[in-house]
C-alpha cells in the first residue's frame, strides 16, 4: 500500500475494516432484542474512526492517491463526515491553511464568547449542537458554489468534493431502501452523535482560549488518551505544526510548551465516554 509512515498500520487496518463491522446490522440483521447493546458494541469498536480520518486529511497515510481514496471512502461511509468535508472546514477552514484573512472571515468559526469563555454543561453542548448541522451543510454549498459554479482546484478539488458528499447522501438513500428500520434507528442516529462528539470535541479543545502564540488551543496530556488517540491531546503542536505526523506531537510539543498558559493544560482524558465525568468536574468546578 506504500504507506508514507509504518506506524500507521493499524490505522490503516482500522480504517478499511470499519465499514464490515459498521454495516454489520445491514447483511446480518441486530439479534433480537439487543439493539442497543449491539449498537453500543460497535460503537465502542468504532467511535475514534472520526479521528483517524483527520489525521488522514491532515498527513495521508499512503503516497498511492487510489489508496488514499479507498481509505477516504472506508472511513467516510463509518463517519459521515467524508473527507472532502474535513479538507474543506478543518483543514483549509479551521486551520486556515491557504486561506487568506479577508476570504476565511471566522465562516469557520462557530463559537459565541458566551459558550467559550470557560467550560459549562450548557456551553458544551449547546455548541456541540448547534455547530452540527453547519459543519454538514457549509462544505456542501461551499464546494457547490466553488465547484460546480466555479471549477475551482486550489486548495482542493471543489467539483469533485461537491460530487462525494452528494453521493455519500446517496449512499444514505440507498440505505433507506435496502431497510429503512436500520437506517431510521442505527445509522442515522449514528452519524448524528459522531457530529455532536466531533463538535464536543472541538469545543474542549478550544473553549476557555487565551490570546497568547498558542493559547488558541487547550492540551489534554493525559497519557492512555495520547496513547489510544495518536496524540491528539497534543493539540497547541498539532496547530503550531498541522502537517507533522502525528508520531512527531509530543516533541513538538516539548519546544512550545513553555509559551503556553498553565490553564492551556489539562491531565484529565477528552474521550468521549467520559463527558458525564466532564460534566461532574465542571460542577466542583475542577474543569
Amino acid at each position: 500500500m506504500d504507506l508514507k509512515n509504518k506506524r500507521d498500520r493499524f490505522n490503516v487496518f482500522r480504517a478499511l475494516t470499519a465499514p464490515f463491522i459498521f454495516l454489520f446490522p445491514f447483511y446480518m440483521g441486530f439479534p433480537e432484542g439487543y439493539q442497543i447493546l449491539t449498537t453500543l458494541l460497535l460503537w465502542a469498536m468504532l467511535n475514534d474512526i472520526n479521528h483517524v480520518l483527520h489525521l488522514h486529511i491532515h498527513n495521508s497515510f499512503s503516497n498511492n492517491k487510489y489508496v488514499n481514496l479507498w481509505i477516504d471512502w472506508s472511513m467516510g461511509v463509518v463517519t459521515g463526515m467524508v473527507a472532502s468535508n474535513w479538507l474543506i472546514q478543518h483543514k483549509y477552514g479551521h486551520h486556515r491553511l491557504g486561506q487568506a484573512p479577508a476570504e476565511f472571515n471566522n465562516k469557520w468559526d462557530f463559537a459565541k464568547p458566551q459558550e467559550m469563555d470557560e467550560f459549562s454543561i450548557f456551553g458544551s453542548t449547546w455548541y456541540s449542537i448547534r455547530t452540527s448541522a453547519p459543519i454538514f451543510l457549509r462544505p456542501i454549498l461551499e464546494s457547490y458554489r466553488k465547484g460546480i459554479l466555479q471549477n475551482l482546484k486550489t486548495p482542493v478539488n471543489y467539483r469533485y468534493a461537491f460530487f462525494e458528499q452528494i453521493a455519500f447522501i446517496g449512499f444514505v438513500i440507498a440505505m433507506m431502501m435496502v431497510n429503512p428500520w436500520v437506517t431510521l434507528s442505527y445509522l442515522i442516529p449514528w452519524y448524528c452523535f459522531v457530529y455532536f462528539v466531533t463538535r464536543y470535541t472541538d469545543y474542549l479543545n478550544h473553549n476557555a482560549r487565551g490570546h497568547g502564540k498558542f493559547d488558541s488551543s487547550n492540551n489534554s496530556l493525559n497519557k492512555a488518551y495520547n496513547n489510544l488517540g495518536c496524540n491528539f491531546g497534543y493539540h497547541s503542536a498539532h496547530h503550531f505544526r498541522p502537517f507533522a505526523h502525528w508520531s512527531e506531537l509530543p516533541k513538538i510539543h516539548e519546544q512550545i510548551k513553555h509559551e503556553l498558559s498553565p490553564d492551556q493544560i489539562k491531565t484529565y482524558s477528552w474521550s468521549g465516554f467520559l463527558i458525564p465525568y466532564h460534566f461532574y468536574l465542571s460542577v466542583r468546578g475542577k474543569f
